[in-house]
């Protein structure tokens, strides 16, 4: 089957896969400024998840129902949304909400470079994947990046921001967890707009039962504020991120698409300045060059000279 040409709005500028990730880095990078004024401004923050969930599966639902992709709901399929929406969008997105007034978005936004840095040693451990020489100094660019975050007494604005930022690094382990179980799981391919759609569905059925047992129910009430039109903009946001990714990784593969954990951090940060003005030492900056060096290096192929041939 002859592939069929990947071009973007751009003509031959840049490929369609490119021109996404771009588009993919800028709208996961805002997630972080939108999470903090809308929990920030009062709305409880496993609602926030909920309700962000809601939307974006319903614009994907509407538009899967006008080009008829709609999720397919054999059990295979229905065991990787379950996975896939309770991790990847249900607990993750609740651990970044409820950190989110108490750091600076554009420091969580580090935590998206830990993801891949993350996922080599779990997946090697698992023999999903093969340890390597250079793949282990990545992960050691990683580790010695959150300990320039939350060791040096100047690194953060106050120690006691330390606690939050440890618990907002408990999303990319959760991304982990999610790549590793979807690798053991092996759910039947499927569309990009489905898979989308099925996923945050399920996601947000998880977190109805979240909110169900803990009471946090909330609606919008009175005229809409800046937090209010945060949580709007939030599902549009994610309802693109989420095809965008999986349409990514359809195109070109999942290699391909972890080049984003280069920009999103990048973007996070400029979303945080053009919000709340936040600034930062030089020890984040070191962060995240060394993030940036560990991801690099993790994405590196096994088969390197230095590495005696490994195969």
């Amino acid at each position: 089957m002859t592939a069929l040409p990947q071009k973007s709005p751009f003509g031959s500028l840049i490929s369609w896969p490119l021109f996404m990730l771009l588009i993919s880095g800028v709208v996961w990078g805002l997630i972080f400024s939108l999470n903090r004024i809308a929990v920030s401004g009062g709305i409880p923050f496993i609602a926030y998840v909920f309700w962000m969930g809601t939307g974006a599966s319903l614009l994907l639902f509407l538009l899967g129902l006008t080009t008829k992709s709609l999720p397919k709901l054999g059990w295979a399929h229905v065991k990787g949304y379950l996975v896939l929406g309770a991790i990847s969008f249900g607990l993750s997105y609740s651990v970044l909400a409820v950190v989110a007034p108490e750091v600076p978005s554009g420091v969580l936004s580090l935590g998206a470079t830990l993801t891949p840095i993350f996922t080599y040693p779990a997946a090697a451990l698992l023999r999903l994947d093969r340890f390597a020489l250079l793949r282990t100094l990545g992960l050691v660019c990683g580790l010695a990046a959150v300990a320039l975050i939350t060791i040096p007494e100047t690194s953060l604005e106050s120690r006691d921001q330390v606690p939050w930022v440890l618990l907002g690094m408990v999303a990319p382990l959760l991304y982990v967890a999610n790549a590793i179980i979807i690798a053991l799981l092996k759910p039947p391919p499927s569309g990009a707009l489905p898979l989308a759609c099925g996923t945050l569905t399920a996601g947000t059925l998880f977190m109805l039962v979240v909110t169900a047992a803990t009471g946090e129910w909330w609606w919008f009430e009175g005229p809409m504020e800046d937090a209010d039109w945060a949580l709007v903009m939030a599902a549009c946001v994610m309802a693109l991120a989420f095809y965008m990714m999986i349409e990514i990784i359809r195109l070109a593969g999942p290699v391909y698409f972890t080049t984003v954990n280069f920009i999103i951090p990048l973007i996070g940060i400029g979303w945080g300045f053009a919000f709340f003005g936040e600034s930062h030492s030089l020890w984040i900056w070191a962060a995240l060059a060394l993030m940036i060096l560990g991801v690099f290096l993790v994405n590196r192929p096994n088969k390197l000279p230095c590495e005696g041939g490994e195969s």
